[in-house]
């Protein structure tokens, strides 16, 4: 099985720059594993690493692709796979970096994408295939699912046009519905465990939000005094010449969700641009909506980092912990202080990376520091993605009604504890008990007079 390193981490915490390190102290090369970078140009709103910061490591799956096109998981799987075959047949480490989640789920995982053990196979552009599906509104979208896949169409919510359309476009290109696939894989996963591709040590540089926050609205700030502005007005006047297409979609926001236009920082200056173009606000007005979409990108890019440790937490670890045979081993390296960055992060990885090439007894992954014991410790268990589509389930408030005055329907376990909690519902609920108890009231106060 061939040996590889993985560095994961949120947005602006370092991930390039350790991988960096660690192919200059252990002879390696680094393979994308960005959804984002595969795009040629637009390095600032994809946040490359400058070349002169690579420092001569050859970076693959980058800088490649036209920026119409799409980039499929499958495709990645694929790519990767070779550079990791090619890179260990020259006698050095493929060291994985990348914040696209899925890409690395795939890749150290068999089982994990649609199309693998014997499933039929999703073609690399699935999710472009079925144009005629675009033009159809939303609910008769989630109709069509409904009652091909009423399994799924239990597990979305009914707006959620992106997911809808993905599990209409796998039935209709396997010719099975995707919670059939899922439920297959679940099977496999109960009889023979999840199967690593890889012997995989993965460093997951990690930071607490008081700390990186900060850094990450900074790293915006120096997006923009770089030339994020320039980047945007460039693909915008591509995109008015005709020289790029948007995707196409049954609603404006879903363009946003597609390939390259996922980029934070394109959809939130989109309202400086538009109003930039118009010529018809003055230089006070212009500023105002600038600081406001500034602010936007920050709080997008702080939600995008959220989520993906969220991932880390919550997906890899347990899923690490789970794994055959213990090949797919997950360490925490605090970079909380940036000052003490070659200690905390660079020496200690690159010490642990010569341990694993060499096959030496490597250390106790909760032994780090404070902040890796907390971090990779199992709280309570944590159910896998198949589980938890199958196990999905709807709940209606009788209570609480929506605009149309209809029972409000709660999609998921943990938005219908959410919504008992909620305000509202509670308010509400103390309403009706009052109006009980007024009714009671006057009811035995009729009866009495009645006697």
């Amino acid at each position: 099985m061939r040996k590889i390193a993985t560095v994961v981490g949120s947005s602006g915490i370092g991930k390039s720059k350790l991988a960096v390190e660690l192919c200059k102290a252990l002879s390696g090369q680094v393979i994308n594993a960005d959804a984002l970078q595969v795009y040629k140009g637009l390095d600032i709103i994809t946040n490359k690493m400058p070349l002169n910061e690579r420092e001569g490591i050859p970076h693959h799956l980058m800088d490649f692709l036209e920026t119409e096109e799409e980039y499929q998981v499958t495709s990645f799987l694929k790519d990767a796979s070779q550079k990791i075959e090619s890179i260990s047949e020259q006698k050095q480490l493929p060291v994985v970096v990348g914040g696209t989640n899925y890409y690395i789920q795939s890749l150290l995982w068999n089982n994990t994408t649609i199309g693998s053990h014997g499933q039929p196979p999703a073609e690399d552009n699935i999710d472009m295939n079925f144009p005629e599906l675009d033009e159809l509104d939303t609910s008769e979208l989630y109709l069509r699912l409904s009652k091909v896949d009423p399994v799924m169409a239990n597990k979305w919510h009914p707006s959620d046009r992106r997911k809808i359309l993905r599990s209409l476009r796998v039935f209709y290109q396997t010719g099975k519905a995707q919670s059939e696939i899922i439920k297959t894989q679940l099977d496999q996963f109960e009889t023979h465990g999840l199967i690593p591709r890889y012997k995989a040590l993965v460093f997951w540089i990690y930071s607490d939000p008081h700390q990186l926050n900060p850094r990450l609205d900074a790293r915006v700030d120096q997006m923009i005094q770089t030339g994020l502005f320039d980047e945007i007005k460039d693909l915008r006047n591509q995109v008015v010449q005709g020289h790029v297409k948007l995707p196409k979609g049954g609603i404006e926001l879903e363009k946003y969700q597609r390939g390259l236009w996922q980029a934070i920082g394109y959809k939130e200056f989109d309202p400086y641009f538009v109003a930039l173009e118009s010529n018809s606000l003055d230089h006070h007005q212009l500023e105002k909506i600038k600081l406001e979409c500034t602010e936007r990108m920050k709080a997008a890019t702080r939600r995008y980092a959220k989520s993906q440790i969220k991932w880390i937490k919550n997906k890899l670890v347990p899923t690490s912990l789970n794994a055959k045979n213990h090949d797919v081993i997950v360490y925490c390296l605090d970079a909380g202080d940036l000052e003490s960055w070659d200690t905390n992060v660079r020496e200690k990885a690159i010490e642990i990376a010569k341990l694993f090439l060499t096959d030496l007894p490597l250390p106790e992954p909760r032994s780090l520091s404070d902040t890796a014991s907390h971090m990779l410790t199992q709280l309570s268990p944590v159910l896998d993605t198949q589980t938890k589509i199958l196990t999905w389930n709807k709940h209606t408030c009788e209570t609480c009604k929506t605009d149309k005055g209809e029972p409000l329907v709660l999609n998921g376990d943990q938005e219908w504890e959410q919504h008992k909690k909620g305000r509202h519902h509670r308010k509400f609920l103390k309403h009706l008990r009052v109006e009980e108890k007024r009714k009671a009231y006057f009811e035995s106060k009729r009866i009495k007079e009645q006697q």
